[in-house]
């Protein structure tokens, strides 16, 4: 089951009743469970006493604004938090995403919008979270760096292994090349040139060329979904 189909935990700091409302009907009629708050005093207090699956957070709020109530939160949480704010510079965003942010969203936006960003934030942290995720009869365990296929090891390197798990935390998306990149240059493989694409091709023969999908001028994409979630 996908996380936004089974029931979360939602806080929704927003001051602007009209703004409020609709996100909380929207969420509710989703069969979510939602918390709301219109500042940022009582926000913070739900915050730190509810168990929550994510945070949807203005930036404007009174008692408290937004930035410090996301510093005194991530003291002691990892809870996903989208702020959606009508600050549209630069600096705003990655002032909030440097802060411990997941992500920001500009208003005016639609709550269809909102809903799409809250999907990706939940599913991201559930993978990143997880230690075993299962890709049909492909079994990726993270704590013991293994991949197995019907209880059968396949064999990879430490690159293909790595390049693999992050295309497997960011399932359902397309991970851009850089970010690919990156893994094989934290695994110390230093140039990297076209070796993503070679990585790519020796997981297709050891996993099966159905697995990672192409996504010309994007990326690549595991499209299959976790069995287990």
């Amino acid at each position: 089951m996908s996380p936004m189909q089974s029931s979360l935990r939602v806080l929704v700091i927003e001051d602007d009743p009209a703004s409020r409302s609709a996100i909380v009907k929207s969420l509710r009629e989703m069969r979510h469970t939602v918390f709301e708050a219109a500042d940022g005093v009582t926000g913070l207090q739900i915050a730190q006493t509810e168990p929550l699956d994510a945070v949807v957070l203005d930036l404007m709020l009174p008692r408290m604004d937004g930035i410090r109530l996301l510093t005194e939160l991530r003291r002691t949480s990892r809870v996903p938090v989208i702020i959606v704010s009508g600050r549209r510079t630069e600096d705003d965003r990655v002032e909030a995403l440097d802060l411990g942010a997941d992500d920001y969203l500009t208003k005016p936006f639609t709550v269809r919008e909102l809903l799409a960003r809250l999907r990706a934030v939940v599913r991201r942290t559930e993978a990143e979270t997880a230690t075993v995720i299962t890709l049909g009869d492909i079994v990726i365990d993270f704590s013991a760096k293994t991949v197995s296929r019907n209880g059968a090891r396949i064999p990879l390197t430490a690159t293909e292994f790595e390049m693999l798990a992050a295309l497997a935390r960011h399932r359902g998306e397309v991970v851009p090349r850089d970010v690919l990149e990156k893994a094989i240059r934290q695994d110390g493989s230093g140039h990297v040139s076209n070796v993503v694409d070679v990585i790519i091709l020796r997981l297709r023969r050891k996993l099966g060329r159905e697995l990672i999908a192409t996504r010309r001028g994007q990326g690549f994409i595991i499209e299959q979904q976790d069995a287990s979630a």
